[in-house]
This record gives C-alpha cells, structure tokens and sequence, in this order.
C-alpha cells in the first residue's frame, strides 16, 4: 500500500503538470491537447495484454519495482527539455509515448496483486486500494497546485523521488523467493496464454458486457476528463493550473469517499453490475451540468458527486472481475479489461479535443453527456450486466 501511495503520488503531479505544459506553458490549441492525452494512452492499445502475459509469468515485486523505475527514463525527459529551454510539443509526445508503454506493463502487473485478498472480502480490498490510490493523487494534485511557487522542475523531481520510493517498497513488500515459480519443464506460450485471456471474456456474456461498458467510460467519461477539465479551467473560468488543481482534489474527494462507504460494507452489493450501469448514467447527467459553466458553488459540488459515481463504478468493475477469474489468469484478464478503458480514452480524448474546436466547450459537453444516457438506457434494457448477482 505505501508502494502503491508513493506512486499514485506522482501520478498525480502528472496529472496536472502535463496537461498544463501543453496548455499552460506552450499555450498550444485543444486538438493538440487531445493528441498528446491520446498519445500517452495509445500505447496501451499494444503492450497492455502482452504486458499481462508477461507479468503472469514474472516475479511481480521484482518486475513492478523495476518498472517504476524506468518512469525516471521519461519525466527526466521534460526535466532536461525545461532546463535547457528546449520544451516542445515533440519532447511532450516523446515522453507521452514512454511514459505510456510503461504504465501499460506496470498496470495488470499491480491489478494482478490482488488476487492475493480473500475472495469473500475482495469488495473491500479493492475498494482499499482505489482509496489509496486517490487519497496520494490527491497529495500530488495539492503539491502540483504550488506550480507557481515551487516551479516545474522542482515538481519533477519530486515526481522522480515518489517514483524511486515506489520502486523500493514493491520490492521490499514482495520479496523474490529463493526457488523459482517455475519449473525448468514448463514452456511458456504466449499467444494460447493471450488467447486463454480473451476466451474468459468471450465465454461469459456478463464479463463481455462489462468491458463494453468499461470502453464506454474510457470514450465518453475519460476523454472528457482528460481534455475537457483543463479547458474549463482555462477557457471556461479563465483561470490557472491551482484551479485546475482544485477540481481535481474535488473529484478525488469523491472517489476516496464512495470507496470509504464501500470498506464498511461486508458483503457486496446485491446488483453490483446495475449498481454500475446506474453509475454511469449519472456521470453523464453531471457533465451535462458542468456543460453550462455554473457558479463556482454549484461546480465543486458537481464535480464531487462526479468523482463519487466514478470511483463506484471503479470499484465495482474491478470487484466485478476479480470475482469471477481465477489468480493464474488474473492479470491476462486485468489487461484485457484495462485495454477497454484505456482503449476508449485515447480516441476519446483525441475526439473531445478535436469537438471542442469545431462546437465549442459546452457544446460537446452536452453532447457527451447525451451519448452516456444513451448507452446507459441500451445497458440498462439489453445487458446481462442489470441482472447479475452478487458473487
């Protein structure tokens, strides 16, 4: 868990920092923002299934510790373009690229570790874990709201350390055994083990449906996250990155507190996949909301319950999942459900950018908001996911 705090840390300076080097810094258009958000995503279309292959078949604490921290490889990137004053949309797309090929190895390799929770409490765990997650990006997002006072390198470099410490107590938390594993007979193939992945999903119609609905958020939710919030700090409220940063904390606020309802609950919920379509019908009611550029006191509170049903439905997913796959394929089957999101976001982001200037900001909002419903209405009255049961 401290592994997982130190990371999500940095993750949260990154949150703010890089979208606010293309916005904020070079003052580049929302297009450009939309295509940096998707470059940073796409990899994750290549390398997140062979990347769940590959973690099956490693020592996870000593394969997550060493890919934290090759993060140093990227975000010393930016460091070295921001000292020499070489900072541009070619150095962002650079690091974008790495810095997702990363994540797309590091994500089913962590998901993966928690097939080691009791399989009654699993609701809880999971739901532990995204409170850590959120709470630390929180602290990132607080520490990154100082961008004017501490300075973009300083920001990086604590970023960096956050990486280094992520990448010590992975290891010092799953400590390499002296016998391997593995048995010298056994030969690895990845296809059929990729395949073997893909086949949990199309044998059981209520997983297949999850990971549609999981592409939806990754499109509609996700893409709107990613590039719409710093346009409606910038361009909406025509304010700066400790905005942006606020709206963040408001959002994770929400996510920490669904997630801390979820721990005190000892069995999950009876409907957990109606609970999640339900979910998403209400994030689609709150963009349309936040479409119309309310007042400040109404805008926080939005984009809190926002945060609130998207950290729900993170949880119930992942429960979702977890639940109904056996620890050997946990992380083949952990890519194939984060190639869904992540496999939406970046078409997603890319989309949004681009819709926001051909229409406008609230123009897409609304219309974003319109197709959530839809798909909401369509899940609600022909997916297996309305009617399954607690696991």
């Amino acid at each position: 868990m401290s592994a997982i705090a130190f990371s999500n840390v940095a993750m949260g300076i990154h949150t703010i920092v890089f979208p606010w080097l293309i916005v904020g810094v070079l003052e580049l258009s929302p297009s450009r923002l939309g295509l940096a958000q998707m470059a940073i995503l796409l990899p994750n279309l290549l390398f997140i299934l062979p990347g769940g292959v590959v973690s099956d078949g490693r020592h996870r604490g000593s394969w997550l510790s060493l890919l934290y921290a090759l993060y140093l490889v990227p975000v010393g990137l930016i460091v070295v373009a921001l000292t020499t004053e070489q900072l541009s949309f070619v150095i962002i797309f650079l690091f974008a690229m790495i810095f997702g090929t990363l994540s797309a190895f590091v994500q089913p390799a962590r998901e993966s570790l928690l097939g080691f929770a009791d399989p009654e409490l699993m609701h809880q765990a999971v739901a532990k874990i995204v409170s850590i997650q959120f709470i630390a990006q929180g602290v990132g997002f607080l520490i990154a709201g100082q961008m004017d006072a501490l300075g973009l390198v300083v920001l990086l470099v604590i970023q960096i350390t956050m990486f280094v410490a992520s990448a010590i107590w992975i290891r010092r938390s799953h400590p390499a055994l002296k016998i391997s594993q593995t048995t010298p007979s056994q030969v690895r193939k990845p296809i059929a083990e990729l395949q073997e992945g893909f086949n949990l999903f199309l044998e059981n119609p209520a997983l297949l449906h999850l990971v549609f609905l999981v592409f939806a958020t990754g499109f509609l939710a996700f893409g709107v996250y990613l590039v719409g919030m710093p346009l409606i700090a910038r361009e909406g409220y025509d304010l700066g990155a400790e905005f942006y940063a606020a709206l963040q904390i408001a959002f994770t606020l929400g996510i920490v507190t669904a997630n801390l309802g979820v721990m005190r609950r000892k069995k999950m919920f009876n409907r957990p996949g109606r609970l999640m379509i339900i979910s998403f019908l209400w994030r689609g009611s709150l963009v349309g909301i936040v479409a119309l550029l309310p007042s400040l006191w109404v805008l926080f509170p939005v984009v809190f319950v926002w945060g609130f049903f998207s950290g729900l439905s993170m949880t119930l997913g992942r429960t979702i999942l977890h639940s109904q796959v056996s620890h050997q394929l946990r992380s083949r089957a952990a890519s194939v459900y984060q190639l869904s999101l992540f496999g939406g976001a970046p078409l997603g982001a890319w989309f949004c950018g681009m819709a926001i200037e051909w229409v406008g900001l609230s123009s897409t909002f609304i219309f974003i908001a319109c197709m959530t419903l839809l798909v909401s209405a369509i899940a609600a009255l022909k997916s297996p996911l309305w009617f399954l049961a607690r696991v």
